[in-house]
């Protein structure tokens, strides 16, 4: 029937699991870090409005 409901396989499965949420962390830091880079980038590029006068 298989391991109980909650009851992980083996101390594998939970060491596999480990290390696939520390690899997911690690490239969610990486994109996080590159879209910040991206973003900083645009902003500039783009002149501030509020220190334009109108008129």
């Amino acid at each position: 029937m298989g391991a109980a409901v909650g009851r992980p396989a083996s101390r594998r499965d939970l060491t596999d699991l480990s290390e696939a949420a520390r690899d997911l962390d690690r490239r969610i830091e990486q994109h996080l870090a590159r879209l910040r880079r991206e973003r900083d980038l645009r902003a500039a590029d783009i002149p501030d409005q509020r220190l334009r006068r109108l008129g």
